[in-house]
């Protein structure tokens, strides 16, 4: 039998890495010089990328629903037309800001703001749980 203090961490970490899944989310869905500067201009596409795809890891544990678990499988696979030779590594603005200017990310750009709107329910109830202001930002 799960304790309720077993429940109650499963519910913090899921909320924390739902947390860190729709930040970048939001910055997916930002330009590619706003993306860039946030990040601090180091491995921008490869860090992106990868807490993208983590989103996948919230599917199927009970907290979103399965319109928004659709949504969330496919940001997490169309991120995969994103070719590897144009995730450039390492630092420097205008390394990584070419490699964001790639024009397999404009449709991710798009998909992105679609999957802010279909998840706004949950994020504000996130934002509720984890004690954060509504609407971010």
């Amino acid at each position: 039998m799960v304790s309720v203090a077993e429940l109650k961490t499963d519910e913090s970490e899921f909320h924390t890495s739902y947390r860190i899944f729709i930040d970048a989310v939001q910055m997916l869905a930002s330009s590619p010089e706003d993306q860039c500067a946030a990040m601090g201009d180091f491995n921008v596409a490869w860090e992106l990328k990868d807490d993208v795809r983590a989103g996948k890891y919230l599917v199927g544990q009970g907290y979103l629903n399965e319109v928004q678990e659709a949504w969330v499988l496919a940001l997490a696979g169309a991120l995969d037309a994103v070719p590897a030779q144009v995730l450039p590594a390492g630092a420097g603005r205008e390394t990584n800001l070419l490699g964001m200017k790639h024009p397999s990310w404009v449709p991710l750009r798009v998909i992105a703001n679609v999957v802010l709107d279909a998840l706004r329910p949950f994020t504000e109830q996130n934002a509720k749980y984890l004690q954060l202001p509504w609407p971010a930002g």
